[in-house]
C-alpha cells in the first residue's frame, strides 16, 4: 500500500547488514520475503569515467536485480571530468564523495529493512538542491522528502490540494538529485549564503569579496530504481517542537524494493553534469520542426468538423498553429486505435486535407482496452496473453473512460510489440503523432497492488514507474515502423528515467490559476536538468476557467517554453487565443507570432541537445554557477545561452524586480543596453514581458511577420547583438524539419565568426555544408539611435562593408527600429 504523505526513516534500518550480513534477530516476515530476506549484500564501488562512478547491489533478497528497463549506459563525454575527484566506499556501506579535498558526500552507511534499502550522507547546510524531475516541490529542495510514485493526480488527491498546487508525488518519477556547494576558501573565511527572497531575483549577494571566493562544486545522484523509491533532503518530522527529543538531520535516499543501482558524478561545471546526466539517460532527438510550434486541443474535438473550423479560424485570424489534438472523444466509444465513423467518415482523406494545409493531428491513445468481445484489439490481446493479470491469474480490470478496462502488459516484450504494430496500423490513417495518456497508469477506483506484471508474476510495484516509459517505447516503435524516413513525435504525461529517448512530455493536469502558473517555471526547470528537455504546461491550464487576464499572462510567460499547447477541460469555456475577446486575442496572437518568429533560433538549441545533451530551457545557475543568488531565482530563465525571460507570474501584477546576471544586455522592451550584475524594477504595459537578449549573441530569426505555419530555414534573419569586446562562433543548420535526412548528410551549415571592436562588427561567414541547399540570410542589428552602448558604426562581413537600412523589427510586444542589410546568399 502506497502512502503519499510517510517516507521512510532510518531508525527503522539495520546499518550493520551490509557488514556483517545476515540480521542477527529476525523478526516474523511476510512469506513472500522469506527466501533470502535475510541474505547479504554485497556493495561494489565502480570508477566508470573521471568524475563518473557507479554503486551497485547485489543480494538475494533483491534476485530480480533492480527490474530497470531504462537503459542506462555510459558511452563517455568529451573532455575531462574534475581533476582530485575520490569517491570511496567502506565496508560499512559509506559512500564518501570529494574534489579537491572538499567533501560533497559524507557517507553515514548503508541500512536495510527486509527488502528495502536506504543510503545515508551527512546533510551538509551549504549544499543547494536542485533537480527531482516531475516533483511538486519548488526550484530549491533543500529541507524537502518525497516519494517517487507515479500519481493521476485527479484521482488520488482532493480538489483543495489540486488547484492550490500542493499535491505531491504527480506524473513522473526521476530520481535525479543535484548538489551545489561553495568551498571554504583559503583562509577559513566562510561564505553567507543568501536566504530566499519573496522575489526571488531581488536576493542578495554573498557577502564575501569575489576575489575570496572559490567556485562552487557539483555533484548528482541518478538512482536507476523503478521501484517505490524515496529521498529526504534534511526535512524534519512535523512532530518535533521543543520538547522533543532533538531531531537529526540527514540527506538520504533509498527503495522498498529492487537492487541499488547509483549513479554519481563529480563536476567543477554545472553545465557539463547536467549535460552528463542527460547522456546517461539518452538525449532527445531532433523532433519535427512543427513540433516546436503551437498546439491546439481541448477535451471536446472530436471530428472532422471540429478540427476543419479549428484550423480555418486560426487562418480567417492570422495566427500560426501547427498541432490539431484529439482528445478520447474522437474514439469509437473510447476504444483505443479505433476512429468514430460519424465523426470522421473517411479519416484518411480528411486527415491528409489537414495536412495540406500545414496541420498536423495529433490524436490521443490511453493505454486501457474496452472489455469488449466485439472489440478486435481486446480479443487480440487476450489470445496473446499480453495483458496485465491479478494474483490469481485473471486479467485485470480497471474502471476508466471505456467502463470495465484491461490493460496491456508493457512490462512484456511481446506487449510493447503488439502495441507497436497497433501504433503502425492505425499511423497510417495520416497522424502526424501521439500524446499518450492515463499511463501513470490510472485504473479509476480499483487498487493498483491487485495489477501485475509479467504475466502476474512481477508484483505491482515493481514496473508501476516504469508503464509509461514501457508504452513511450512501443509507441515510438510504431512510428518508426510506420514512417522510417520520419522524425517520431511523442508526448507522455507520466515518465521514468530514460523517456526521453522516446517521448517529450507535457506537465499533466494542471489548473487555470495563477499558483499554477507560477509553479510551472521551476517544475519545468528542474525537469529539464533531470533528463527531460522536453516538457511544458499545457496553457493557460487545463481545468477550471481563464479569464482574459490570466490567458494573456500564462501566454507571455510560456511562449518560450519547449512544449507550447493550449489544452482544456470538458465542460468549461472554450479557451482558443479568440474566446476573451479581441484585446486578448491581440496579445495572444503577438506571442505565438513570436514564438515562430524565433524558431530557427530555438531549433538549434535542439540540434546541441541531440549532439551534446544540452538543455532548451536553463535555470540560470546554468550559465552564472558563481552567482548565489542564481540558487533561489525560480522565476526567470533562459532559452539557450543568449535569451534571458522573467516573465510577470500574476496576472495582477504590472511590474516586477529583474536581477540580470553579470555582462551585457539588450533589453528588448526598453531597447537599450544594460549592463547585469544588479536588479531592476521592471514596469511592463499589457502586452509586454521583460525579454533580454546577451550580448554576443546571435539570434537566427524567421523573416517578417510570422501569420502562417510555413518555415522555410533556409530565409533567415541573422539579429546580432554586440557589444565592443565580444567575439565568437557561430554555427546556423537548416534541413527539412521533419525528416532523418540530416543523419546523412542532407544539411546546410552557415559558419559566422564575428569580433566587435572601436565600432566595427567584424564577420566572417563560410558555407561548410550546402547539401540542403543554399541559406538566405540578412545581418540585423539594433539600430536606434543610441541603441548601442559602444556605438555600432560599420558592419564588415568577409573583408567588405555592407550597406544597413532601418527598419522596424516586432517582437513580444514591443517593436524597435533595427539596421538590417539585403538578402545575402550563402
Amino acid at each position: 500500500m502506497i502512502q503519499y504523505r510517510k517516507i521512510d526513516t532510518p531508525e527503522n534500518y539495520n546499518f550493520d547488514a551490509a557488514k556483517d550480513g545476515p540480521r542477527k534477530e529476525a523478526a516474523p516476515r511476510d512469506s513472500a520475503l522469506k527466501d533470502g530476506a535475510d541474505a547479504p549484500v554485497r556493495l561494489s564501488l565502480t570508477a566508470v569515467d573521471s568524475g563518473v562512478f557507479r554503486l551497485q547491489g547485489q543480494s538475494e533478497r533483491w534476485s530480480g536485480g533492480s527490474g530497470s528497463i531504462a537503459g542506462l549506459a555510459w558511452n563517455g563525454f568529451p573532455g575531462e571530468g574534475p581533476s582530485g575527484c575520490v569517491c570511496t566506499l567502506d565496508d560499512a556501506g559509506s559512500l564518501d564523495l570529494s574534489v579537491n579535498g572538499t567533501s560533497l558526500l559524507k557517507g553515514r552507511g548503508f541500512g536495510l529493512c527486509g527488502p528495502k534499502w536506504l543510503l545515508r550522507f551527512e546533510y551538509d547546510e551549504k549544499t543547494k538542491f536542485f533537480g527531482l524531475g516531475g516533483k511538486n516541490l519548488g526550484f530549491e529542495l533543500s529541507g524537502k522528502r518525497t516519494l517517487f510514485w507515479n500519481t493521476d493526480l485527479f484521482a488520488e488527491f482532493d480538489w483543495a490540494e489540486i488547484a492550490d498546487s500542493r499535491a505531491d508525488p504527480l506524473y513522473a518519477s526521476f530520481p535525479v538529485l543535484i548538489g551545489r556547494k561553495r568551498p571554504e576558501p583559503a583562509g577559513g573565511v566562510t561564505m553567507n549564503m543568501p536566504e530566499p527572497a519573496t522575489s526571488a531575483a531581488a536576493s542578495g549577494t554573498a557577502a564575501l569579496a569575489p576575489e575570496a571566493a572559490a567556485a562552487p562544486l557539483w555533484w548528482a545522484i541518478v538512482m536507476d530504481n523503478p521501484w517505490p523509491a524515496f529521498m529526504n533532503l534534511g526535512a524534519s518530522e512535523g512532530i518535533f517542537n521543543a520538547g522533543s527529543t532533538p531531531f537529526k538531520k540527514y540527506l538520504y535516499l533509498g527503495a522498498r524494493n529492487g537492487a541499488p543501482d547509483i549513479w554519481i558524478f563529480a563536476e567543477t561545471d554545472p553545465k557539463r553534469l547536467v549535460q552528463k546526466i542527460q547522456t546517461l539517460q539518452g538525449r532527445f532527438a531532433l523532433p519535427p520542426l512543427w513540433a516546436l510550434g503551437h498546439h491546439q486541443c481541448r477535451w471536446g474535438y472530436r471530428s472532422y468538423a471540429d478540427l476543419k473550423r479549428i484550423a480555418d479560424e486560426y487562418e480567417k485570424r492570422q495566427i500560426p498553429n501547427d498541432g490539431l489534438w484529439l482528445d478520447i472523444d474522437y474514439m469509437e466509444g473510447f476504444r483505443v486505435f479505433t476512429v468514430n465513423k460519424e465523426h470522421f467518415t473517411d479519416p484518411e482523406q480528411e486527415i491528409a486535407s489537414l495536412a495540406a494545409r500545414g496541420y498536423k493531428v495529433v490524436p490521443i491513445l490511453d493505454p486501457g482496452l474496452r472489455r469488449d468481445e466485439n472489440f478486435h484489439q481486446y480479443k487480440e490481446a487476450k489470445e496473446r496473453d499480453i495483458l496485465c493479470k491479478t494474483p490469481e491469474g485473471k486479467d485485470y480490470i480497471g474502471f476508466v473512460w471505456p467502463g470495465y478496462t484491461v490493460f496491456p502488459d508493457f512490462s512484456l516484450e511481446e506487449g510493447r510489440q503488439w502495441w507497436a504494430e497497433e501504433v503502425a496500423r492505425f499511423t497510417k490513417l495520416g497522424f502526424a503523432g501521439y500524446w499518450i495518456d492515463m499511463n501513470d497508469p490510472a485504473t479509476g477506483s480499483v487498487p493498483l497492488d491487485d495489477m501485475r506484471f509479467k504475466r502476474g508474476t512481477l508484483p505491482h510495484d515493481a514496473f508501476h514507474n516504469q508503464y509509461a516509459l514501457g508504452m513511450a517505447m512501443a509507441t515510438r516503435q510504431g512510428l518508426e515502423k510506420a514512417r522510417p524516413d520520419e522524425r517520431p513525435f511523442i508526448i507522455t504525461r507520466s515518465a521514468y528515467l530514460g523517456t526521453a529517448q522516446y517521448s517529450g512530455m507535457w506537465t499533466g493536469d494542471n489548473v487555470s490559476n495563477k499558483t499554477h502558473l507560477a509553479k510551472s517555471l521551476p517544475f519545468s526547470l528542474n525537469l529539464s536538468v533531470s533528463g527531460m528537455p522536453f516538457n511544458g504546461p499545457d496553457v493557460p491550464g487545463f481545468a477550471g476557467d481563464a479569464d482574459g487576464s490570466l490567458m494573456e499572462t500564462w501566454y507571455k510567460a510560456g511562449f518560450l517554453f519547449p512544449f507550447f499547447r493550449n489544452h482544456n477541460i470538458a465542460g468549461a469555456k472554450d479557451q482558443e487565443p479568440w474566446t476573451r475577446g479581441k484585446g486578448t486575442e491581440k496579445i495572444v496572437a503577438e506571442y505565438i507570432r513570436s514564438r515562430y518568429k524565433l524558431l530557427p533560433y530555438i531549433y538549434q538549441l535542439w540540434i546541441a541537445q541531440e549532439e551534446r545533451g544540452e538543455p532548451v530551457l536553463r535555470p540560470l545557475w546554468y550559465h552564472w554557477p558563481e552567482a548565489d543568488w542564481t540558487s533561489y531565482c525560480d522565476d526567470a530563465y533562459t532559452l539557450g545561452d543568449s535569451i534571458l525571460h522573467a516573465p510577470l507570474l500574476d496576472p495582477a501584477a504590472k511590474s516586477r524586480t529583474v536581477r540580470l546576471p553579470a555582462g551585457q544586455w539588450f533589453d528588448w522592451k526598453g531597447g537599450r543596453y544594460l549592463t547585469g550584475d544588479k536588479s531592476f524594477t521592471v514596469r511592463c504595459a499589457r502586452n509586454e514581458t521583460p525579454l533580454y537578449f546577451r550580448s554576443g549573441a546571435v539570434i537566427p530569426m524567421l523573416p517578417g511577420l510570422r501569420t502562417t505555419n510555413e518555415k522555410d530555414l533556409r530565409r533567415v534573419d541573422l539579429f546580432l547583438v554586440m557589444s565592443n569586446g565580444d567575439q565568437g562562433k557561430y554555427r546556423y543548420c537548416a534541413d527539412d524539419g521533419h525528416s532523418l535526412s540530416y543523419r546523412d548528410g542532407l544539411r546546410s551549415e552557415l559558419e559566422l565568426s564575428y569580433e566587435m571592436k572601436d565600432g566595427v562588427l567584424q564577420l566572417e561567414a563560410a558555407v561548410t555544408n550546402a547539401a540542403y541547399g543554399p541559406i538566405n540570410y540578412r545581418i540585423m542589428v539594433p539600430g536606434a539611435a543610441g541603441i548601442s552602448r559602444d556605438g555600432l558604426r560599420q558592419v564588415v562581413l568577409n573583408g567588405q562593408e555592407i550597406p544597413l537600412v532601418r527598419e522596424k523589427l516586432r517582437l513580444a510586444g514591443r517593436e524597435n527600429s533595427v539596421l538590417a542589410s539585403q538578402v545575402l546568399l550563402a
